[in-house]
């Protein structure tokens, strides 16, 4: 990619520095608190806070629409381009987690919770918050300025006299500077909460070291305070702060609240009372204006204290530094930490922290459970964070599908309805299949969902157990690895080999996992992984050998119409004998029926009764006159159950064809062939996969 990109236009270096120049200068062009409040006025979300910010970017990016049928599996109504591209499968959680934003946007009680993303190893909540933090890192819808100087972000409103915000009116002050309404109403903003921070308190308005305290009037120059546009950054720490706790006798809560300053609380003249006492680096000062991630936020052992300084981060917008003399230091930060399942579940079975668990909104993390999400992650992790050299590796068709059937499997329940594994593994892909009880019932989708997601343990619902995609990732890499010819293929077999070796090298199953996980993958009657495998590879084979019968399906299918119509032709009661001749015997001239023996060979594929075949012929025929261009595409179900009739048919002369361990005719052998050649040139296989195919499908036939 870059070579051609160098091909095309060569960097010119000059204006890169020119223009770095200009975006430098514009960065660090340094404003009046006169000029923010026309900017403020003009455009009041400029002055936003942080959940407002964080609503915006989701609402921003936009929503993709998505259909009823993944609306009932999904349990979402939308799926948001923020992420959409990085996480698969968590449409309910991201949705839950945009209306938190949201919620916190229109100032609700929601935001005065901790959002705690809760799920088992790699189900993406990191992913979340490193793509939140991208985003929030490349903001640039409205400008965001911070008081010039300040460690924590502030706000420039703060520094505005109290007397004027809506919390603090004072009618008669604010009349002698002719300011009849607070300034919130005449910006168009919400009342403004918070106050200055120490620092600043000290540097613009102190009598001693103020810059905007005249001592000649002894009045604030409010008006006249600098400010300066910043932009989040995670290295620079400015509006993104993280923490993640140590151990019990080395974890500091300093490192959320700031340190203490021992140059300034040692010395004589100035002690602990002085503003500058304590250094405002911790997390959540970063944190101010942006997010703070709190990370294994439940971590065992973790102490109380620290969570009680998020608490009130969350609740009361402010912080209090522990040891000085400070007052509530006011904090504008949405925390949003992340843990694994035993941590959360220690914590919610201590009842001593019942006052905490009312302050955090958790929302559950799962797995994906389609295995069209669970592809579309081997896909990002192989694309976007594998450093894996593929060189000329060819991967057979298929095998990513295998491995998410193999990992989504050891993520479901025994239903109590009778539905097996397999079978609502594919519903869940939104696949076509029978879901019926054990009564021979018909079980509803939605039921069935909920079934797989009522425990009061968090850890027995469907996706928050199982075998992460990740670790299906490290078996794949690792079998990719033992291919020593750049032009080697990963199989399907290779690749089933590699699934079964996973557990060796991995922690945290225990041996009754294991021995579940595989038995699914190669013994689990009628919902393994391997006769998925088998079933997958014939239907390859099968559609290589019907592609050198195309003509044959296709004069089948129009045969099925034909001898439709005329069945139906000669069932008519009243229109009878006016719309053309009846198909009569050549010697006796008598009108002959239908090939109903060939119509039902076809049907019984598509499990039509006997009874219901003129129903089914009836709506077929139907579909064909208000279609113009109907053909053989235009109704699946029957194309497929036509393909199925001559596979059968074909059977036996499949197996001659591929058979290599006795002697086969010319013609024989020049099918043989087609049909490799079929698999590599139509199907997506490579020699070396195509070939175990075959020898597969040969040695599956046999039995």
């Amino acid at each position: 990619m870059y070579s051609s990109m160098s091909k095309n236009k060569k960097l010119n270096f000059d204006d890169i520095i020119k223009k770095s120049k200009e975006v430098q200068e514009e960065k660090e062009s340094v404003i009046t608190l006169k000029d923010y409040l026309g900017l403020v006025r003009d455009n009041p979300k400029i002055a936003q806070t942080s959940p407002e910010r964080l609503w915006e970017m989701f609402e921003k990016a936009g929503r993709d629409e998505i259909s009823e049928r993944e609306k009932e599996i999904l349990q979402a109504g939308s799926r948001y381009k923020l992420v959409s591209d990085e996480l698969f499968g968590v449409e309910r959680a991201v949705e839950e987690i945009a209306d938190y934003f949201k919620a916190g946007a229109k100032r609700a009680s929601t935001a005065k919770q901790i959002l705690l993303l809760v799920g088992p190893p790699a189900s993406g909540k990191s992913t979340f918050v490193r793509t939140i933090i991208r985003a929030l890192e490349n903001y640039n819808e409205h400008p965001v300025y911070r008081i010039k100087g300040c460690p924590m972000n502030e706000d420039p409103l703060h520094a505005l006299p109290e007397f004027l915000r809506i919390n603090h009116w004072d009618p008669e002050r604010a009349g002698r500077l002719g300011v009849e309404k607070p300034i919130e109403e005449e910006l168009g903003i919400p009342p403004i909460k918070g106050d200055l921070c120490p620092h600043c308190r000290m540097s613009l308005f102190s009598e001693k070291f103020g810059d905007f305290y005249d001592p000649e009037s002894g009045k604030k120059l409010w008006w006249k305070v600098e400010l300066e546009r910043i932009r989040f950054s995670t290295q620079n720490q400015v509006g993104i702060g993280s923490f993640e706790p140590s151990d019990e006798k080395t974890q500091d809560v300093g490192d959320l609240i700031g340190h203490e300053n021992i140059g300034i609380t040692n010395n004589p003249k100035h002690g602990r009372n002085h503003p500058n006492a304590f250094w405002l680096d911790g997390a959540l000062q970063r944190g101010n204006r942006g997010i703070t991630e709190g990370r294994e936020f439940l971590k065992k052992g973790i102490d109380e204290r620290l969570l009680w300084v998020f608490i009130n981060v969350a609740e009361e917008q402010e912080i209090k530094v522990h040891g000085s003399s400070f007052p509530h230091i006011s904090v504008d930060t949405v925390v949003i930490g992340h843990c694994n399942l035993t941590g959360y579940k220690e914590f919610t079975a201590n009842r001593a922290h019942e006052a905490l668990h009312d302050r955090i909104y958790s929302v559950p993390f799962p797995y994906p459970l389609r295995i069209d999400d669970e592809i579309k992650v081997y896909k990002k992790l192989i694309e976007k964070e594998s450093e894996f050299d593929f060189g000329k590796i060819h991967i057979a068709p298929e095998v990513f599908r295998l491995a998410a059937i193999f990992a989504i499997l050891s993520r479901l329940k025994e239903s109590d309805m009778g539905v097996d594994k397999m079978t609502k593994l594919e519903a869940y892909n939104g696949d076509l299949v029978e879901l019926i009880d054990k009564e021979q019932q018909p079980v509803d989708l939605t039921e069935l969902i909920k079934e797989g997601q009522v425990s009061d343990d968090i850890e027995e619902r469907e996706g928050m157990f199982g075998v992460s995609s990740r670790d299906i990732l490290a078996a794949l890499n690792q079998a990719l690895a033992k291919i020593d010819d750049d032009n080697g293929c990963l199989t399907h077999l290779n690749a089933i080999k590699a699934l079964k070796g996973v557990f060796r090298h991995r922690m945290g199953y225990d041996a009754e996992e294991i021995d579940s996980y595989l038995d699914s993958l190669t013994s689990g009657e009628g919902s393994s992984v391997m006769e998925k495998f088998e079933q997958m590879i014939m239907e390859e084979v099968s559609k290589a050998y019907l592609e050198t019968y195309g003509d044959l399906i296709d004069d089948l299918f129009e045969k099925y119409i034909r001898e439709a119509e005329y069945a139906r032709k000669l069932k008519r009661k009243y229109v009878r004998g006016t719309t053309g001749s009846y198909k009569r015997d050549s010697v006796t001239g008598e009108v002959m029926e239908p090939d109903y023996k060939f119509l039902r060979s076809v049907e019984k594929f598509m499990k039509v009764s006997e009874k219901e075949a003129d129903i089914f012929r009836g709506e077929i025929l139907e579909l064909k006159h208000a279609r113009d261009d109907f053909g053989p595409d235009s109704y699946r179900p029957l194309q497929k159950a036509i393909e199925d009739k001559v596979l059968e048919d074909a059977r036996d002369n499949l197996h001659l064809v591929l058979s290599t361990d006795r002697a086969r005719e010319e013609s024989e052998m020049k099918k043989g062939e087609q049909i490799y050649q079929n698999l590599i040139n139509k199907r997506g296989f490579c020699e070396i996969c195509a070939k175990e195919a075959i020898e597969k499908v040969t040695e599956i036939l046999s039995r």
